[in-house]
């Protein structure tokens, strides 16, 4: 359950410092409240927050286990957290491959500069994707025992 969904109902409720919920999960029913905490902004208004129900952490995201909780109190680590190191190699290379408006996949090779991006930027990007393509086939070929 994100903040941001109930971003509308809280901005017209400005004194708002609970959500109630009813629901149901596993044919058990549940309602109770959940607490919000808020945020100044630099650039103005507030940042709404919940309170974790279980340890009171301030977070923007509650997960569902029966009860709303934190993801530190179910100890579910980031997506990102559970990927193996040549993953992080092909979905950085990918972002790059993106910024750069080629193609995903680094099979399909390397594009043109795109119009208006400064030709520092080209070259630095460039150079990183170059850095992690070079990264991705050496651990291929580790991993198929054809190094020498």
């Amino acid at each position: 359950m994100n903040i941001s969904r109930y971003r509308d109902q809280l901005r017209q409720t400005d004194r708002a410092n609970k959500i109630d919920v009813n629901y149901s999960y596993r044919g058990k029913a549940y309602s109770y409240s959940i607490r919000l905490d808020k945020t100044a902004c630099h650039y103005g208004n507030y940042r709404h927050w919940w309170l974790c129900p279980k340890c009171s952490k301030r977070v923007a995201v509650l997960y569902c286990s029966g009860s709303y909780v934190c993801r530190h109190c179910l100890s579910v680590p980031y997506g990102s957290q559970l990927q193996q190191p040549i993953d992080r190699l092909f979905n950085r290379a990918d972002a790059i491959r993106q910024r750069l408006g080629w193609q995903s996949g680094i099979a399909h090779g390397s594009g043109t500069k795109p119009k208006g991006m400064h030709h520092s930027t080209y070259d630095r990007l460039v150079n990183e994707h170059d850095r992690l393509t070079a990264k991705i086939w050496q651990s291929t070929l580790d991993k198929l025992g054809c190094t020498s």
